[in-house]
């Protein structure tokens, strides 16, 4: 073999060495990729319109492709999600925001992370037709979820009327009960939110008033853990962006994300479609500005500030709150700023 036929030789056998470890590098790596496990994150909720947008990010894999790994957890009441939440069993938990203010007050370690959507007519005072007035409610029994927003919304209905608790039978009931037991004669009024609501004003229900007449008074949030934000900032950061994304995919396709979000509660997507318009459903960019510090209801502070207040007052917390050191801007900020 002359010198010449050897260096091909070499130069070939050497090319070969090269292609071999390329293309096993190649797989190496695709492989350590694949194997990357996914961040899990466990968050619970309960059946309102806005949250089923998890079912949405589930089957639509945006979850997935944001390399988390969610358990979702489904409960019949705030009351039962938030137990679960504050007792560590949940990494995250959906909220109407006041119902975070007396956790809070009792030491709770979480913070708010985004908010979800603005009530705009989804939770209300249903009545039996004769009832005219709040102050027809006058030693009427009502049914509500004691210490949910629609007790709180209740509440301030009553105050506005100079009337009080006192002057009513309110029976603590999940929204679920108490829209049935509303629809089964058992009550004379109910304060609820959708889908229950709008199923007692179907049923022949007076609707006295909803919250489309106080537009900043009700909004819902996710709140992580503590633990959560310290230990997992990545994957706090990866569900706001998954959730982002997934109310993008609703403005965009919204007859197929409603029908995945209907059929979880059990009703018709144009009931479901008609519910979603009762509500302004939010975005990372919208929560930012909803973060910011102002003086004015657009501030999520400020709202929940009077409510605190508010419920300070009807001695349903016991110790002042600042609202303000409830929120955590930091992942929605990340998210926008991508």
């Amino acid at each position: 073999m002359n010198k010449k036929n050897v260096m091909s030789f070499l130069l070939a056998g050497l090319l070969l060495v090269l292609l071999v470890s390329g293309c096993g590098g190649t797989k190496s790596a695709e492989k350590a990729e694949s194997s990357k496990e996914p961040m899990k994150v466990r968050i619970g909720f309960t059946s309102w319109p806005t949250n089923m947008l998890v079912y949405v990010a589930q089957e639509k894999g945006i979850f997935q492709k944001n390399g988390l790994e969610v358990s979702l957890k489904e409960f019949p009441s705030t009351t039962e999600s938030s137990n679960a939440f504050l007792s560590g069993n949940l990494d995250m938990c959906t909220y109407p925001a006041p119902d975070t203010i007396p956790p809070v007050s009792e030491g709770a370690k979480f913070k708010v992370i985004m908010m979800t959507d603005k009530s705009l007519g989804s939770d209300g005072l249903v009545s039996k037709p004769e009832i005219q007035s709040i102050k027809d409610l006058k030693g009427k029994t009502i049914a509500t979820q004691l210490y949910s927003v629609d007790h709180m919304y209740l509440l301030t209905l009553l105050d506005n009327s100079g009337m009080s608790a006192a002057d009513v039978k309110i029976v603590d009931m999940s929204m679920a009960d108490a829209g049935n037991a509303f629809l089964a004669g058992k009550v004379d009024a109910a304060s609820i939110w959708e889908p229950y609501l709008g199923k007692a004003v179907n049923g022949g229900g007076k609707l006295l008033y909803s919250t489309k007449d106080n537009p900043d008074l009700i909004t819902d949030c996710i709140a992580a853990s503590a633990d959560m934000i310290k230990e997992h900032p990545e994957s706090v950061t990866a569900f706001v962006k998954s959730w982002n994304e997934t109310v993008l995919y609703w403005q965009n396709n919204r007859d197929e994300a409603e029908a995945i979000m209907a059929k979880k509660m059990n009703v018709s997507p144009k009931e479901c479609h008609e519910m979603m318009d009762t509500l302004v459903i939010t975005t990372a960019k919208d929560s930012v500005v909803g973060f910011t510090k102002a003086d004015k209801a657009t501030y999520w502070g400020y709202t929940q500030q009077k409510i605190a207040s508010f419920l300070k007052d009807l001695k349903v917390i016991k110790k002042d709150v600042d609202a303000a050191t409830i929120i955590d801007d930091t992942f929605v900020k990340k998210v926008v700023n991508e």
